[in-house]
């Protein structure tokens, strides 16, 4: 199939708005901040909805047509590039927050929402989003998850892996993966997610992003700190992370009679119920709850 034709049902299927072709595809599109040699696409597609993403998928893999997704085009390696012969979709209109639960720190929005959205986001929430970088403004979700990006966060939150629940995503031939499963733990098979965090766009397109929030920190403090060797740094964040954690937090190694007794015997008396631990010679008995 020649050029023009698969252009012309492209557009035939998603509309002259959502596929441009030609000198409607700006320049900004041929290249991202890599310093790559600009490409242009046969055309560039901009989607609104899953459902056109996975049309434009389809597609281009019925007729053998490579497709490069963009996000926010920051990238430093060159993978948002166009090839030639080939169609580069932009997630850039899919950009909603659609969701945030407060209470179980929870936020669900579109890949193409900035990095700097979710963050405003969350803190509007009383929460944080773990992840931060220099590009906040312009970076895409969609994008920090394709790349597992780091940023200024990442000793304390962890990479970009560590602060996704749950994704939707586009394969080639146009089938959507709805991976939106809220709960950090989830043991209910293979965890298919986790094969398109870091694959910048080569197994799928991520069009949906299911994200983990932290709790806002009372206070920060920024310091600049110089080491003399990078040993020594290492034995110092070792100190820090001490002294951040508790020196006797609470731990119960066995069934604790004592603390069960403390928490259920304001409940007991209504209903008449026997203790589900049995006094033994390592407890002192315990006085009845009824």
């Amino acid at each position: 199939m020649s050029q023009e034709q698969f252009v012309k049902d492209l557009q035939q299927a998603l509309g002259a708005e959502v596929v441009l072709v030609g000198d409607a595809v700006e320049a900004r599109y041929h290249t991202d901040w890599s310093g790559t040699p600009p490409v242009a696409p046969w055309a560039l597609v901009r989607p609104r909805s899953t459902e056109e993403v996975s049309t434009a998928l389809r597609l281009c893999h019925a007729h053998r047509v490579p497709v490069v997704p963009q996000g926010g085009l920051t990238g430093l390696a060159g993978g948002a590039v166009p090839v030639e012969g080939g169609v580069a979709i932009s997630l850039e209109r899919m950009h909603a927050i659609e969701d945030i639960n407060a209470r179980s720190a929870v936020m669900q929005v579109q890949a193409g929402a900035t990095l700097q959205a979710v963050q405003e986001a969350a803190v509007e929430a009383g929460l944080v989003f773990g992840v931060d970088l220099g590009a906040r403004g312009s970076c895409q979700i969609g994008g920090n998850v394709a790349t597992n990006a780091g940023g200024n966060g990442v000793l304390q939150h962890g990479m970009m892996r560590e602060q996704v629940l749950g994704l939707e995503v586009v394969l080639a031939d146009g089938t959507v993966l709805p991976m939106l499963r809220p709960m950090i733990k989830n043991n209910t098979g293979y965890d298919l997610k986790q094969f398109f965090i870091g694959a910048e766009g080569t197994l799928g397109v991520i069009t949906r992003v299911l994200l983990r929030l932290r709790p806002m920190p009372q206070a920060k403090a920024t310091a600049l700190v110089a080491m003399p060797s990078f040993d020594q740094a290492l034995a110092k964040t070792k100190t820090w992370r001490r002294s951040t954690t508790p020196k006797n937090p609470p731990r119960c190694s066995s069934p604790c009679p004592s603390s069960w007794h403390k928490a259920a015997s304001p409940c007991m008396p209504a209903p008449k119920l026997a203790p589900p631990v049995k006094s033994s010679p390592r407890w002192p008995k315990k006085a009845s709850l009824t």
